[in-house]
Protein backbone atom coordinates (compact mmCIF):
# COMPACT_ATOMS: atom_id res chain seq x y z
CA UNK A 1 0.00 0.00 0.00
CA UNK A 2 1.45 3.34 -1.06
CA UNK A 3 2.02 6.03 1.53
CA UNK A 4 -0.09 9.19 1.34
CA UNK A 5 1.86 11.85 -0.55
CA UNK A 6 2.13 14.15 2.48
CA UNK A 7 4.04 11.36 4.28
CA UNK A 8 6.38 11.07 1.28
CA UNK A 9 7.12 14.80 1.53
CA UNK A 10 7.74 14.46 5.28
CA UNK A 11 10.08 11.48 4.72
CA UNK A 12 12.06 13.32 2.04
CA UNK A 13 12.60 16.40 4.23
CA UNK A 14 13.52 14.29 7.28
CA UNK A 15 16.09 12.37 5.22
CA UNK A 16 17.65 15.61 3.98
CA UNK A 17 17.93 16.86 7.56
CA UNK A 18 19.36 13.57 8.84
CA UNK A 19 21.91 13.41 6.00
CA UNK A 20 22.97 17.01 6.57
CA UNK A 21 21.71 18.23 3.20
CA UNK A 22 19.51 20.61 5.17
CA UNK A 23 21.28 22.29 8.09
CA UNK A 24 20.00 23.98 11.23
CA UNK A 25 18.53 27.35 10.25
CA UNK A 26 18.18 26.55 6.53
CA UNK A 27 14.96 27.78 4.96
CA UNK A 28 12.65 25.16 3.46
CA UNK A 29 11.24 25.72 -0.02
CA UNK A 30 7.93 27.56 -0.07
CA UNK A 31 4.59 25.78 -0.18
CA UNK A 32 4.16 26.85 -3.80
CA UNK A 33 7.58 25.48 -4.78
CA UNK A 34 6.95 22.15 -3.01
CA UNK A 35 3.52 21.96 -4.61
CA UNK A 36 5.14 22.14 -8.06
CA UNK A 37 7.91 19.65 -7.17
CA UNK A 38 5.52 16.98 -5.87
CA UNK A 39 2.59 17.81 -8.15
CA UNK A 40 0.14 18.02 -5.26
CA UNK A 41 -2.19 20.58 -3.77
CA UNK A 42 -0.95 23.31 -1.47
CA UNK A 43 -3.12 21.78 1.30
CA UNK A 44 -1.16 18.51 1.04
CA UNK A 45 2.15 20.37 1.31
CA UNK A 46 0.87 22.34 4.28
CA UNK A 47 -0.19 19.15 6.06
CA UNK A 48 3.32 17.72 5.65
CA UNK A 49 4.99 20.90 6.90
CA UNK A 50 2.57 21.20 9.83
CA UNK A 51 3.40 17.65 10.89
CA UNK A 52 7.15 18.36 10.69
CA UNK A 53 6.69 21.53 12.75
CA UNK A 54 4.69 19.65 15.37
CA UNK A 55 7.38 16.94 15.52
CA UNK A 56 10.09 19.57 16.00
CA UNK A 57 11.95 19.12 12.71
CA UNK A 58 10.93 22.55 11.42
CA UNK A 59 9.79 25.87 12.81
CA UNK A 60 8.00 28.83 11.27
CA UNK A 61 9.26 32.41 11.45
CA UNK A 62 6.32 34.73 10.79
CA UNK A 63 6.74 36.71 7.59
CA UNK A 64 9.99 34.94 6.68
CA UNK A 65 9.31 31.27 6.05
CA UNK A 66 9.80 27.75 7.41
CA UNK A 67 13.22 26.69 8.67
CA UNK A 68 15.11 23.63 9.91
CA UNK A 69 14.80 23.64 13.67
CA UNK A 70 17.51 24.13 16.24
CA UNK A 71 18.01 21.39 18.79
CA UNK A 72 15.11 21.53 21.21
CA UNK A 73 15.81 23.36 24.43
CA UNK A 74 16.12 20.78 27.18
CA UNK A 75 14.43 21.84 30.39
CA UNK A 76 15.25 19.55 33.27
CA UNK A 77 12.19 19.27 35.49
CA UNK A 78 14.19 18.48 38.61
CA UNK A 79 16.54 21.49 38.19
CA UNK A 80 15.92 25.18 38.73
CA UNK A 81 17.43 27.20 35.90
CA UNK A 82 16.15 30.49 34.62
CA UNK A 83 15.45 31.00 30.93
CA UNK A 84 18.66 32.99 30.36
CA UNK A 85 20.69 30.20 31.97
CA UNK A 86 19.01 27.58 29.74
CA UNK A 87 19.77 29.62 26.62
CA UNK A 88 23.39 30.10 27.66
CA UNK A 89 23.81 26.31 27.97
CA UNK A 90 22.45 25.92 24.43
CA UNK A 91 24.67 28.75 23.09
CA UNK A 92 21.60 30.66 21.98
CA UNK A 93 21.23 34.43 22.07
CA UNK A 94 18.68 35.68 24.61
CA UNK A 95 16.32 38.60 24.12
CA UNK A 96 13.01 39.68 25.63
CA UNK A 97 10.03 41.67 24.40
CA UNK A 98 8.08 43.33 27.19
CA UNK A 99 4.36 43.31 26.40
CA UNK A 100 3.18 45.06 29.58
CA UNK A 101 4.04 45.82 33.20
CA UNK A 102 1.18 46.76 35.52
CA UNK A 103 0.42 47.02 39.20
CA UNK A 104 -2.84 45.37 40.24
CA UNK A 105 -4.58 43.80 43.27
CA UNK A 106 -3.93 40.11 43.77
CA UNK A 107 -6.88 37.78 43.20
CA UNK A 108 -7.45 34.62 45.24
CA UNK A 109 -5.24 32.44 43.05
CA UNK A 110 -2.25 34.82 43.00
CA UNK A 111 -2.49 35.78 46.68
CA UNK A 112 -2.56 32.10 47.67
CA UNK A 113 0.53 31.36 45.57
CA UNK A 114 2.47 34.35 46.91
CA UNK A 115 1.41 34.03 50.59
CA UNK A 116 -0.11 37.52 50.62
CA UNK A 117 -3.58 38.90 51.29
CA UNK A 118 -6.16 39.09 48.56
CA UNK A 119 -6.12 42.66 47.26
CA UNK A 120 -2.43 43.25 48.06
CA UNK A 121 -0.62 44.82 45.14
CA UNK A 122 1.41 42.68 42.75
CA UNK A 123 3.30 43.43 39.58
CA UNK A 124 2.13 41.54 36.52
CA UNK A 125 4.76 41.36 33.80
CA UNK A 126 3.94 39.91 30.39
CA UNK A 127 6.88 39.20 28.13
CA UNK A 128 7.90 37.07 25.17
CA UNK A 129 11.29 35.39 25.46
CA UNK A 130 13.46 34.68 22.44
CA UNK A 131 16.31 32.28 21.67
CA UNK A 132 18.25 33.30 18.55
CA UNK A 133 15.40 35.68 17.63
CA UNK A 134 12.83 32.85 17.72
CA UNK A 135 9.95 33.41 20.18
CA UNK A 136 10.07 30.31 22.36
CA UNK A 137 7.88 31.19 25.32
CA UNK A 138 5.38 33.73 26.59
CA UNK A 139 5.13 34.28 30.33
CA UNK A 140 2.90 36.05 32.81
CA UNK A 141 4.99 36.79 35.89
CA UNK A 142 3.43 37.88 39.20
CA UNK A 143 5.64 39.30 41.96
CA UNK A 144 4.57 40.95 45.26
CA UNK A 145 5.09 44.70 45.54
CA UNK A 146 5.99 44.39 49.23
CA UNK A 147 9.09 42.41 48.22
CA UNK A 148 9.94 44.24 44.99
CA UNK A 149 9.33 47.94 45.48
CA UNK A 150 9.79 48.76 41.81
CA UNK A 151 9.76 46.56 38.72
CA UNK A 152 10.49 48.24 35.42
CA UNK A 153 11.29 47.38 31.81
CA UNK A 154 15.04 47.72 32.34
CA UNK A 155 14.97 44.96 35.00
CA UNK A 156 12.75 42.67 32.95
CA UNK A 157 14.82 42.99 29.78
CA UNK A 158 17.46 40.91 31.52
CA UNK A 159 17.48 37.85 33.75
CA UNK A 160 15.01 38.24 36.62
CA UNK A 161 16.87 35.58 38.61
CA UNK A 162 20.12 37.54 38.23
CA UNK A 163 18.32 40.61 39.53
CA UNK A 164 16.96 38.71 42.54
CA UNK A 165 20.25 37.05 43.47
CA UNK A 166 22.87 39.60 42.41
CA UNK A 167 21.16 42.95 42.82
CA UNK A 168 18.89 42.18 45.77
CA UNK A 169 21.21 39.59 47.35
CA UNK A 170 18.36 37.12 47.92
CA UNK A 171 18.87 33.37 47.63
CA UNK A 172 16.57 31.32 45.42
CA UNK A 173 15.94 27.89 46.89
CA UNK A 174 13.32 25.72 45.17
CA UNK A 175 10.20 25.70 43.01
CA UNK A 176 6.94 23.84 42.62
CA UNK A 177 5.73 23.45 39.05
CA UNK A 178 2.91 21.81 37.17
CA UNK A 179 3.03 20.95 33.47
CA UNK A 180 0.09 20.63 31.11
CA UNK A 181 -0.49 20.21 27.39
CA UNK A 182 -2.59 22.98 25.84
CA UNK A 183 -3.31 24.53 22.47
CA UNK A 184 -2.50 28.11 21.52
CA UNK A 185 -5.33 30.64 21.61
CA UNK A 186 -5.36 33.74 19.39
CA UNK A 187 -3.10 35.83 21.64
CA UNK A 188 -0.55 33.08 22.32
CA UNK A 189 -0.39 32.03 18.67
CA UNK A 190 0.29 35.62 17.60
CA UNK A 191 2.97 36.22 20.23
CA UNK A 192 4.74 32.89 19.65
CA UNK A 193 4.28 33.03 15.87
CA UNK A 194 2.53 29.67 15.63
CA UNK A 195 -0.81 28.71 14.17
CA UNK A 196 -3.89 28.98 16.35
CA UNK A 197 -4.63 25.64 18.07
CA UNK A 198 -0.97 24.57 17.74
CA UNK A 199 0.22 22.36 20.62
CA UNK A 200 2.01 24.23 23.40
CA UNK A 201 3.39 23.29 26.80
CA UNK A 202 2.06 25.19 29.81
CA UNK A 203 3.89 25.44 33.13
CA UNK A 204 2.71 27.16 36.28
CA UNK A 205 5.70 27.83 38.51
CA UNK A 206 5.86 28.90 42.16
CA UNK A 207 9.42 29.76 43.23
CA UNK A 208 10.65 30.23 46.80
CA UNK A 209 13.55 31.91 48.59
CA UNK A 210 15.67 30.08 51.15
CA UNK A 211 13.51 31.50 53.95
CA UNK A 212 10.47 29.69 52.50
CA UNK A 213 8.85 32.81 51.09
CA UNK A 214 7.49 32.64 47.51
CA UNK A 215 8.78 35.53 45.40
CA UNK A 216 7.20 34.74 42.03
CA UNK A 217 4.26 32.97 40.45
CA UNK A 218 4.68 32.41 36.72
CA UNK A 219 2.39 31.11 34.00
CA UNK A 220 4.50 30.16 30.99
CA UNK A 221 3.49 29.00 27.52
CA UNK A 222 6.22 27.16 25.60
CA UNK A 223 6.38 26.39 21.90
CA UNK A 224 6.24 22.61 21.66
CA UNK A 225 8.54 22.62 18.63
CA UNK A 226 11.26 24.37 20.64
CA UNK A 227 11.18 22.63 24.03
CA UNK A 228 11.34 19.20 25.52
CA UNK A 229 11.21 18.37 29.22
CA UNK A 230 13.51 15.83 30.85
CA UNK A 231 13.09 14.10 34.19
CA UNK A 232 15.52 11.68 35.80
CA UNK A 233 13.75 9.16 38.02
CA UNK A 234 15.13 6.51 40.34
CA UNK A 235 13.39 3.59 41.96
Amino acid sequence: MEKPIYQVIEKDIKEKINKGELQKGDMIQSENELKEIYHVSRMTVRQALNNLVNEGYLYRHKGKGTFVNHLKIEKKIQGLLGFSEEMKKMNRKVSNKIISIELLPADIEVSTKLFINQGDEVYLVERVRYGDDIPVLFERLYVPKNLFKAIDENIMQGSFYDYVEKDLQLKISYSIQTIEAKVADSKISELLEVQKQSPILYISLNTFLDNGRPFEYVKSYYRADQYRFIQHAMR
